[in-house]
């Protein structure tokens, strides 16, 4: 069963990385607004979000959205964010927390870690049943 990662908010900047994941085998679904992207997650179930943030819509925003729908992992991209953003962030809900410029081996690898780490929080969630 491949992965289903959904990319929320002028995603057209992030359509290398998208298109890295679909090659990967991911399913990837985009959501060109934040609302499009809250209505998704309403009626569907992901296994990571990714969030770009852009100027008027602050992330931490998004993030408490999001969290206020699902435990799904988050992963927050910016072009230029300040420290009390990023932190903001991650106290909203936030996983990760990545500025611009990055390489897609990069961002794979944060796809790939936080899928394991779900995965092995699933799996002790089950047991402990």
């Amino acid at each position: 069963m491949s992965k289903k990662v959904l990319f929320i908010n002028d995603v057209r900047s992030l359509l290398l990385i998208s298109e890295l994941l679909s090659r990967m085998g991911y399913e990837v679904d985009l959501a060109h607004s934040v609302e499009a992207g809250l209505s998704q997650l309403e009626n569907q179930a992901y296994d990571i979000v990714v969030v770009l943030e852009s100027p008027g819509i602050e992330s931490w925003a998004i993030c408490e959205r999001i969290r206020a729908l699902t435990s799904t992992p988050i992963i927050v991209i910016s072009l230029n964010a300040s420290s009390e953003s990023c932190v903001r962030a991650i106290n909203a809900g936030a996983d990760y927390f990545l500025r611009k410029s990055f390489g897609p081996l990069e961002f794979l690898a944060r796809v790939n870690s936080l899928l394991q780490r779900n995965a092995l929080r699933r799996s002790v969630s089950a047991i402990s049943r």
